[in-house]
Protein backbone atom coordinates (compact mmCIF):
# COMPACT_ATOMS: atom_id res chain seq x y z
CA UNK A 1 0.00 0.00 0.00
CA UNK A 2 1.40 3.22 -1.10
CA UNK A 3 1.74 5.79 1.20
CA UNK A 4 0.60 9.22 -0.05
CA UNK A 5 0.35 12.78 0.94
CA UNK A 6 -3.42 12.59 1.14
CA UNK A 7 -3.02 9.65 3.43
CA UNK A 8 -0.70 11.47 5.60
CA UNK A 9 -2.88 14.55 5.87
CA UNK A 10 -5.80 12.38 6.60
CA UNK A 11 -3.74 10.57 9.51
CA UNK A 12 -3.33 13.88 11.11
CA UNK A 13 -6.82 15.05 10.81
CA UNK A 14 -7.74 11.61 13.13
CA UNK A 15 -4.78 12.05 15.54
CA UNK A 16 -5.49 15.53 16.41
CA UNK A 17 -9.03 13.95 16.55
CA UNK A 18 -7.86 11.46 18.87
CA UNK A 19 -5.45 14.11 20.73
CA UNK A 20 -8.12 16.82 20.96
CA UNK A 21 -11.08 13.85 22.71
CA UNK A 22 -8.25 12.49 25.20
CA UNK A 23 -7.52 16.13 26.58
CA UNK A 24 -11.59 16.95 26.46
CA UNK A 25 -12.08 13.21 28.21
CA UNK A 26 -9.77 13.58 30.83
CA UNK A 27 -9.80 17.44 31.56
CA UNK A 28 -13.87 17.86 31.58
CA UNK A 29 -15.29 17.08 35.17
CA UNK A 30 -16.96 13.77 33.50
CA UNK A 31 -17.94 11.36 36.25
CA UNK A 32 -15.07 8.83 35.56
CA UNK A 33 -15.95 6.54 38.38
CA UNK A 34 -19.14 5.16 35.80
CA UNK A 35 -19.12 2.15 32.92
CA UNK A 36 -21.12 5.23 30.94
CA UNK A 37 -17.73 7.08 30.53
CA UNK A 38 -15.94 4.31 29.70
CA UNK A 39 -18.22 2.89 27.56
CA UNK A 40 -18.37 6.28 25.60
CA UNK A 41 -14.37 6.49 25.76
CA UNK A 42 -14.10 2.62 24.77
CA UNK A 43 -16.47 3.12 21.03
CA UNK A 44 -14.43 6.50 20.77
CA UNK A 45 -11.33 4.99 20.96
CA UNK A 46 -12.83 2.29 18.65
CA UNK A 47 -13.94 4.67 15.96
CA UNK A 48 -10.65 6.74 15.40
CA UNK A 49 -9.08 3.28 14.95
CA UNK A 50 -11.37 1.87 12.47
CA UNK A 51 -12.09 5.47 10.69
CA UNK A 52 -8.64 5.56 10.06
CA UNK A 53 -8.05 2.11 8.97
CA UNK A 54 -10.87 2.94 6.19
CA UNK A 55 -9.03 6.13 5.39
CA UNK A 56 -5.90 4.54 4.52
CA UNK A 57 -7.47 2.15 2.41
CA UNK A 58 -10.01 4.07 0.54
CA UNK A 59 -7.71 7.02 0.24
CA UNK A 60 -6.31 6.69 -3.38
CA UNK A 61 -9.22 3.93 -4.61
CA UNK A 62 -11.73 6.66 -4.39
CA UNK A 63 -14.17 5.88 -8.02
CA UNK A 64 -17.83 6.66 -8.79
CA UNK A 65 -18.16 3.24 -7.46
CA UNK A 66 -16.16 3.02 -4.36
CA UNK A 67 -18.47 4.85 -2.27
CA UNK A 68 -20.44 4.85 0.95
CA UNK A 69 -24.61 5.50 0.74
CA UNK A 70 -23.06 8.05 -2.13
CA UNK A 71 -20.17 9.52 -0.14
CA UNK A 72 -16.28 8.55 -0.98
CA UNK A 73 -15.27 6.07 1.63
CA UNK A 74 -13.24 8.20 3.69
CA UNK A 75 -15.40 10.81 3.94
CA UNK A 76 -18.08 8.39 5.16
CA UNK A 77 -15.29 7.44 8.00
CA UNK A 78 -14.67 10.99 9.18
CA UNK A 79 -18.64 11.57 9.37
CA UNK A 80 -18.96 8.37 11.04
CA UNK A 81 -16.49 9.40 13.40
CA UNK A 82 -17.76 12.84 14.08
CA UNK A 83 -21.39 11.32 15.43
CA UNK A 84 -19.58 8.75 17.34
CA UNK A 85 -17.56 11.20 19.20
CA UNK A 86 -20.78 13.37 19.48
CA UNK A 87 -22.48 9.70 21.27
CA UNK A 88 -19.32 9.32 23.10
CA UNK A 89 -19.15 12.52 24.40
CA UNK A 90 -22.91 12.64 25.64
CA UNK A 91 -22.17 9.25 27.64
CA UNK A 92 -19.25 10.91 29.26
CA UNK A 93 -21.40 14.02 30.06
CA UNK A 94 -24.70 12.18 31.13
CA UNK A 95 -24.28 9.72 33.88
CA UNK A 96 -27.72 9.07 33.94
CA UNK A 97 -28.03 7.30 30.10
CA UNK A 98 -28.88 4.20 31.02
CA UNK A 99 -25.70 1.29 30.42
CA UNK A 100 -27.19 -1.10 28.46
CA UNK A 101 -29.04 1.86 25.78
CA UNK A 102 -24.85 3.56 25.40
CA UNK A 103 -23.81 -0.39 24.75
CA UNK A 104 -26.82 -0.89 22.18
CA UNK A 105 -26.58 3.02 20.13
CA UNK A 106 -22.83 2.34 19.70
CA UNK A 107 -23.03 -1.53 18.41
CA UNK A 108 -25.45 -0.14 16.19
CA UNK A 109 -23.71 2.70 15.10
CA UNK A 110 -20.86 0.90 14.62
CA UNK A 111 -22.14 -2.29 12.75
CA UNK A 112 -24.19 0.16 10.64
CA UNK A 113 -20.63 1.92 9.36
CA UNK A 114 -19.16 -1.59 9.05
CA UNK A 115 -22.07 -3.52 6.67
CA UNK A 116 -22.19 0.15 4.21
CA UNK A 117 -18.39 -0.33 4.06
CA UNK A 118 -18.13 -3.91 3.34
CA UNK A 119 -21.51 -4.09 1.20
CA UNK A 120 -19.91 -0.45 -0.74
CA UNK A 121 -16.27 -2.97 -0.97
CA UNK A 122 -17.93 -5.61 -2.31
CA UNK A 123 -20.37 -3.76 -4.69
CA UNK A 124 -17.43 -2.19 -6.20
CA UNK A 125 -15.22 -5.08 -6.89
CA UNK A 126 -17.93 -6.87 -8.92
CA UNK A 127 -18.76 -3.59 -10.77
CA UNK A 128 -15.23 -3.69 -11.75
CA UNK A 129 -15.05 -7.80 -12.64
CA UNK A 130 -17.99 -6.89 -14.85
CA UNK A 131 -16.05 -3.85 -16.23
CA UNK A 132 -12.93 -6.01 -16.49
CA UNK A 133 -15.02 -8.70 -18.63
CA UNK A 134 -17.03 -6.32 -20.94
CA UNK A 135 -13.71 -4.95 -21.93
CA UNK A 136 -12.52 -8.46 -22.49
CA UNK A 137 -15.22 -9.22 -24.53
CA UNK A 138 -15.77 -6.19 -26.96
CA UNK A 139 -11.75 -6.06 -27.48
CA UNK A 140 -12.74 -9.02 -30.35
CA UNK A 141 -14.59 -5.90 -32.71
CA UNK A 142 -12.48 -3.05 -31.76
CA UNK A 143 -9.42 -4.78 -32.66
CA UNK A 144 -10.93 -6.24 -36.05
CA UNK A 145 -12.32 -2.71 -36.79
CA UNK A 146 -8.92 -1.21 -36.19
CA UNK A 147 -6.97 -3.68 -38.11
CA UNK A 148 -9.68 -3.18 -41.35
CA UNK A 149 -9.16 0.90 -40.86
CA UNK A 150 -5.10 0.22 -41.10
CA UNK A 151 -5.58 -1.79 -44.02
CA UNK A 152 -7.93 1.09 -46.30
CA UNK A 153 -4.33 3.04 -46.83
CA UNK A 154 -2.65 0.24 -48.17
CA UNK A 155 -5.14 -0.94 -50.87
CA UNK A 156 -3.97 -1.32 -54.20
CA UNK A 157 -6.83 1.15 -55.50
CA UNK A 158 -10.00 3.08 -55.18
CA UNK A 159 -12.54 0.59 -55.28
CA UNK A 160 -10.50 -1.80 -52.73
CA UNK A 161 -10.76 1.30 -50.53
CA UNK A 162 -14.13 1.49 -50.84
CA UNK A 163 -14.93 -2.21 -50.01
CA UNK A 164 -12.25 -1.86 -46.64
CA UNK A 165 -13.75 1.32 -45.58
CA UNK A 166 -17.49 -0.82 -46.18
CA UNK A 167 -16.28 -3.47 -43.94
CA UNK A 168 -14.41 -1.48 -41.43
CA UNK A 169 -18.18 0.34 -41.11
CA UNK A 170 -20.30 -2.53 -40.80
CA UNK A 171 -18.23 -3.91 -38.24
CA UNK A 172 -18.59 -0.46 -36.18
CA UNK A 173 -21.99 -0.64 -36.36
CA UNK A 174 -21.98 -4.48 -35.23
CA UNK A 175 -22.91 -6.04 -31.96
CA UNK A 176 -19.54 -5.02 -29.71
CA UNK A 177 -20.06 -7.87 -26.97
CA UNK A 178 -18.87 -11.31 -27.91
CA UNK A 179 -19.64 -14.84 -26.49
CA UNK A 180 -18.47 -18.75 -26.44
CA UNK A 181 -21.10 -19.22 -28.41
CA UNK A 182 -19.66 -16.89 -31.28
CA UNK A 183 -16.16 -19.11 -30.97
CA UNK A 184 -16.49 -20.80 -33.76
CA UNK A 185 -17.98 -17.92 -36.29
CA UNK A 186 -15.71 -15.03 -34.98
CA UNK A 187 -12.73 -17.70 -35.95
CA UNK A 188 -13.76 -17.75 -39.60
CA UNK A 189 -13.72 -13.84 -39.03
CA UNK A 190 -10.39 -13.54 -37.93
CA UNK A 191 -8.82 -16.47 -40.46
CA UNK A 192 -10.72 -14.16 -43.11
CA UNK A 193 -9.25 -10.92 -41.77
CA UNK A 194 -6.07 -12.36 -41.83
CA UNK A 195 -6.63 -13.31 -45.04
CA UNK A 196 -7.01 -9.85 -46.14
CA UNK A 197 -3.50 -8.90 -44.94
CA UNK A 198 -1.84 -11.35 -46.83
CA UNK A 199 -3.77 -10.77 -50.19
CA UNK A 200 -3.67 -6.88 -49.63
CA UNK A 201 -2.13 -5.69 -52.53
CA UNK A 202 -4.36 -8.58 -54.42
CA UNK A 203 -7.69 -6.03 -55.45
CA UNK A 204 -9.84 -9.27 -56.67
CA UNK A 205 -8.80 -11.10 -53.65
CA UNK A 206 -9.86 -8.62 -51.62
CA UNK A 207 -13.04 -7.74 -53.00
CA UNK A 208 -13.78 -11.26 -52.56
CA UNK A 209 -12.63 -11.81 -49.04
CA UNK A 210 -14.60 -8.51 -47.64
CA UNK A 211 -17.80 -10.01 -49.40
CA UNK A 212 -17.29 -13.10 -47.20
CA UNK A 213 -16.40 -10.77 -44.39
CA UNK A 214 -19.84 -8.97 -44.59
CA UNK A 215 -21.74 -12.29 -44.73
CA UNK A 216 -19.99 -13.72 -41.62
CA UNK A 217 -20.85 -10.37 -39.79
CA UNK A 218 -24.49 -10.53 -40.84
CA UNK A 219 -24.31 -14.08 -39.45
CA UNK A 220 -22.80 -12.89 -35.85
CA UNK A 221 -25.11 -9.96 -35.59
CA UNK A 222 -28.14 -12.67 -36.16
CA UNK A 223 -26.81 -15.22 -33.72
CA UNK A 224 -25.71 -11.95 -31.26
CA UNK A 225 -29.50 -10.95 -31.14
CA UNK A 226 -30.51 -14.65 -30.72
CA UNK A 227 -28.30 -14.66 -27.47
CA UNK A 228 -29.86 -11.78 -25.38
Amino acid sequence: MTFTKNKGMYLIVVFIVLALLNVIAFSAPFNREGNGFWVGYSFSMLAVVVSAAVGLYAIGREGKTRKFYGLPLANAALIYLIIQLIMSLAEMAVPSIPLWISVVANVVLLGVFLIGIISANAATEEIERLDTAVKEKVFFIKSLQGDIEGLVTRAPDEATRKSLKDLAETIRYSDPMSSPQLAALENKIEAKSAALAENIADANTINSICTELQQLFAERNRKCKLLK
